[in-house]
């Protein structure tokens, strides 16, 4: 019998002892690569849906920075054009094309470089009134415009030009003229004369030969210059006493008859005249009436001219006969004042050197008008011619002279 002797149990290997065996190199070069770094997301694999998403948010997107952008280039060409327009039509206007300066007259009427036109109305008024003149050449129609027409053609003579020009204008007659350049207006008809100014201040002699003439001329003057100060006075006087003017000094009595004196000796043969009406006056007309009333009263128009060629006005008109003159008396001691010049008379002037020079005065404070530091002067005569020194001041004034032949009935 055979004895097999058992197998001994298979117990578990031990672990080595001894480190084991280096890697190839191949494995350890492998290994030490670097990891990848944790931050870098892997690519991303964007199915077709997701890239039909993300085109058309872009597309959007190109859609609305495009409009942006063309609005923005559209308002910019705008503004350009804009400005462009402007400032080429601001250019063109010419700042010649308004009136020069200019004296009245039919060949001394104003100048223009350009033609200028009043835009208004074509016809402002129903009927025509007509007042005559000796003028061979002269034949006037004045339009009774209405009250609506008066404030429009008031506007538009407000129209100032600035340039300088020169020329001198006589017509036919007793119309003549002056321009000198300066500030000039464009000028308003009245009773056959162009009266280039805004602000202007009227007398009107009240004596009783032109009484029946008063409403008619004032209401052509405020056709055209509905704001001008009117001033009444007895007579066309200009008295001077010693070498002043009667009236220029408030509160001063005088040897001489004044005017106010003369109107007192002739009235028991006719009607009071027509006194200035202060409520017609603007509130510049208002101040010099109560301040002045009296010297004008004293001196008539001489007075009146005197202190007016000072004030802020753009013209003095005068309407009269002027049939009363110019006259100079010498004061002597103990006796009534001699008189040693009438214009009206032929003969000698007898006054002195000290004795004229307010005539010398009024010619250089008229001699101003043209370039708008003082008034320019226009006369209206229904008879007689105004005295040779009344000429002078309008003409280097820059103003008119103009006869007129009123009807028995007036205008």
């Amino acid at each position: 019998m055979d004895f097999t002797p058992p197998k001994p149990p298979r117990l578990r290997p031990r672990a080595p002892t001894t480190p084991p065996p280096p890697p190839p190199v191949a494995s350890v070069a492998a290994s030490s690569e670097p990891d990848p770094a944790p931050h870098e997301a892997p690519p991303i694999v964007v199915v077709p849906e997701e890239k039909g998403i993300i085109r058309r948010r872009f597309t959007k997107s190109v859609k609305w920075e495009g409009l942006l952008s063309s609005l923005f280039v559209h308002i910019l060409l705008l503004i350009v054009a804009t400005i462009w327009v402007v400032s080429v039509s601001t250019d063109a206007r010419d700042p010649n094309s308004f009136v020069t300066g200019a004296g009245g007259g039919r060949q001394g009427a104003a100048t223009t470089q350009h033609a200028v036109r009043p835009q208004g109305p074509k016809t402002l008024s129903k009927s025509v009134t007509r007042i005559a003149s000796k003028s061979p050449e002269a034949l006037i129609a004045l339009p009774n415009a209405g009250d609506n027409a008066h404030s429009l053609l008031a506007g538009s003579a407000a129209a100032m030009s600035k340039g300088f020009g020169g020329g001198i204008g006589g017509g036919s007659g007793l119309t003549k003229g002056v321009g000198i350049g300066g500030k000039s207006f464009v000028g308003k008809p009245v009773m056959g004369m162009r009266i280039n100014a805004t602000r202007i201040a009227v007398y009107l002699d009240c004596s009783w030969s032109m009484i029946p003439f008063l409403d008619g001329a004032e209401k052509q003057i405020k056709q055209q210059f509905p704001n001008a100060d009117v001033f009444r006075y007895f007579g066309i006087f200009t008295r001077v006493e010693n070498g002043e003017v009667m009236g220029s000094t408030m509160n001063k009595k005088f040897d001489q008859d004044t005017v106010e004196q003369i109107y007192q000796q002739r009235k028991g043969r006719h009607t009071d005249p027509q006194w200035t009406n202060p409520n017609k006056l603007s509130s510049t007309g208002r101040g010099i009436f109560n301040m002045r009333d009296a010297q004008f009263r004293i001196g008539g128009v001489g007075a009146w001219t005197d202190y007016m060629m000072g004030q802020h006005y753009d013209a003095l008109v005068i309407f009269s006969d002027f049939e009363d003159g110019i006259q100079q008396w010498r004061g002597v001691k103990g006796a009534r004042s001699q008189l040693v010049f009438d214009a009206d008379l032929k003969g000698g002037d007898n006054r002195t050197a000290a004795e004229k020079a307010w005539e010398g005065r009024w010619r250089t404070q008229f001699a101003k008008g043209p370039d708008g530091k003082a008034p320019k002067l226009y006369l209206f005569t229904t008879e007689m011619d105004p005295q040779p020194l009344w000429k002078e001041c309008a003409e280097i004034s820059g103003g008119e002279i103009k006869k007129v032949v009123l009807g028995k009935k007036g205008f």
